[in-house]
């Protein structure tokens, strides 16, 4: 996209509707965003001055502020803190990565050995995917670059990194190496736009059990194991209850590869699980019946 064509665009009504569209086009459109912002930048004060006029959408205005903002932001203002880090160990069994990957709901993950202040690249859920009927498989095989990342260092000059290099997650790390934060290129993208609820966001607001009868449920697979214990009152073998934390990932221990939806699977001769739906990252429900 030129600039012309970006000015273009500038000069119609809705920003925001565009804005969103042009970000979130594909999940995120990777070669727009810096372009984008960059343009605003680049024609200076006539613009700012104009952003700074009254708008009749006050969401747009609001809009237009947090694109200003962002000159002013380091990557330790976005950052998720090292506390809040979801992250896979080398050593992590290979159900345990489904578990993880599917209980979590995030596409991407990194991968450390030994500790969190050795991390040795991410992990891409489509990887997973692509090779979960693989016998042979070895997680090594899948890892990815990871960017690494001063907590001083300037949001757009992040985001510009991220998009010359396509690689979408950073490690924040410190003058000794140590790790602080984590940052992807969504949490850049809600400094501008909000926060990006997507399809596991809103499911989390939803009732995640539908009781059809006594013995027969339909159930979100992100319901914990010892919820779905209480829920239908048995007792799943302690080894898998090490190993897995959500009936996701029972499923894939069960099936042993991504079920097709209307499979069934029995857990010991007590309880079957049917496919209800899947889309292509999780199995996201299941029919539940008392044998």
């Amino acid at each position: 996209m030129n600039n012309k064509s970006i000015k273009s665009e500038i000069s119609k009504s809705s920003w925001r509707l565009w804005l969103v569209k042009k970000l979130l086009k594909d999940h995120i459109d990777k070669e727009e965003i810096y372009t984008f912002i960059s343009s605003i930048f680049e024609n200076g004060n006539k613009l700012k001055e104009s952003f700074e006029k009254p708008i009749d959408d006050s969401d747009e205005n609001e809009l237009l502020r947090n694109i200003l903002k962002l000159n002013d932001k380091t990557v330790e203002d976005v950052m998720v803190p090292r506390a809040d880090i979801v992250a896979i160990s080398i050593k992590d069994s290979f159900q345990k990565i489904l578990d993880t990957i599917d209980y979590n709901s995030h596409s991407r993950m990194p991968i450390f050995e030994d500790n969190l202040d050795n991390v040795i690249g991410m992990i891409h859920i489509k990887d997973i995917i692509s090779n979960i009927e693989k016998k042979d498989f070895k997680i090594k095989e899948i890892i990815r670059d990871i960017l690494y990342v001063a907590p001083s260092s300037p949001v757009l000059d992040l985001l510009k990194r991220m998009r010359k290099s396509k690689i979408h997650l950073g490690l924040v790390v410190d003058e000794h190496g140590g790790v602080d934060g984590l940052v992807t290129i969504e949490d850049l993208v809600e400094e501008i736009v909000g926060e990006i609820e997507d399809e596991h966001d809103a499911e989390d607001n939803e009732i995640k059990i539908k009781k059809i009868n006594s013995k027969t449920f339909v159930i979100d697979t992100s319901l914990s194991l010892k919820e779905l214990e209480n829920l239908i009152k048995i007792n799943l073998d302690n080894e898998i209850k090490e190993e897995i934390n959500s009936v996701g990932g029972l499923i894939y221990y069960l099936a042993g590869k991504i079920p097709l939806v209307g499979e069934k699977f029995i857990y010991n001769d007590q309880v079957s699980f049917e496919i209800i739906s899947v889309n292509k990252r999780r199995i996201e429900e299941v029919k539940v019946l008392l044998i």
